[in-house]
């Protein structure tokens, strides 16, 4: 019999009494399943492994990615969050998730990953990349970023900033500022203005094997974003670059997986329906 050897991740504040996580090694135990618990920051080798495990959110996940990236760790969520779009099973199906990955009976779902580069360092990002302006008491002027693909100028937008966003991220930021949804097999990515000054600026959308860069023109502060989280603060002139990366990020899902009819779904969640 093949021995199982996983990863589980959990962010304890979305679980903070523990039942989520202790049902998940109860089960994993149950049926002869090795696990280890990746802790924030680690260093641990993640290529001896099959599966990661995540317990949270959406942004538990995405803190997640690089790593698994990385790896090529296919991630299996467990949604302990509020919308949980990119978790595959809810809570009460932890001996679904488990019994289901043994047999075999999850499908890979590939999702794009951005490459961003900037000033030589390079950053992962599941969702997107966005250069925005950073609020401060001294400084509410507005910024302008010029978007360039494959090395012809598309646009210069002057707002709050500029979203690139894959497929999946196309469900979340740039959803919220008007951007398209678009669907997690199309090989396309998105640039979407956030708060532009103008009727004619709007979102395009571009295939994702171009080159896509922005730059940041000034105005405010701004800052560059990569998932949510500030990577850097930009000065003017600065220069993004945003590409395919190499490898995508992969997930486990059901087999009866329907992106049209989970996005529904989380779409009226959102919306208190």
């Amino acid at each position: 019999m093949k021995e199982h050897n996983v990863l589980v991740y959990v962010n304890e504040n979305k679980d903070p009494y523990h039942k989520c996580v202790e049902k998940l090694e109860k089960t994993l135990s149950a049926n002869g399943v090795r696990y280890s618990f990746l802790e924030e920051n680690s260093d641990i080798d993640g290529s001896s492994y099959e599966a990661l495990f995540v317990i949270g959110g959406d942004g538990t996940i995405l803190r997640r990615t690089e790593f698994a990236n990385r790896f090529s760790l296919p991630v299996i969520g467990i949604n302990a969050g509020k919308l949980g779009f990119l978790s595959e099973f809810e809570q009460g199906e932890i001996e679904e998730a488990v019994s289901s990955f043994l047999k075999g009976e999850l499908e890979s779902d590939a999702r794009a990953t951005l490459e961003i580069d900037y000033k030589g360092k390079k950053f992962l990002g599941l969702n997107d990349a966005v250069v925005q302006r950073v609020y401060s008491e001294s400084n509410g002027m507005v910024i302008t970023c010029t978007v360039s693909v494959d090395g012809t100028d598309i646009d210069a937008i002057t707002g709050d900033g500029v979203i690139i966003c894959t497929p999946t991220g196309s469900t979340a930021y740039s959803l919220s500022v008007g951007g398209a949804i678009l669907a997690p097999g199309i090989n396309a990515f998105s640039v979407t203005p956030i708060a532009a000054h103008s009727f004619s600026q709007r979102p395009v959308i571009f295939s994702a094997q171009s080159a896509c860069s922005v730059s940041y023109d000034g105005g405010s502060s701004a800052g560059l974003f990569v998932d949510g989280k500030m990577v850097a603060v930009l000065e003017k002139g600065d220069k993004i670059t945003v590409n395919k990366a190499e490898k995508p990020t992969v997930f486990l899902r059901k087999k009866d997986y329907a992106f049209y009819a989970k996005l529904s779904c989380k779409l009226k969640d959102r919306a208190g329906f």
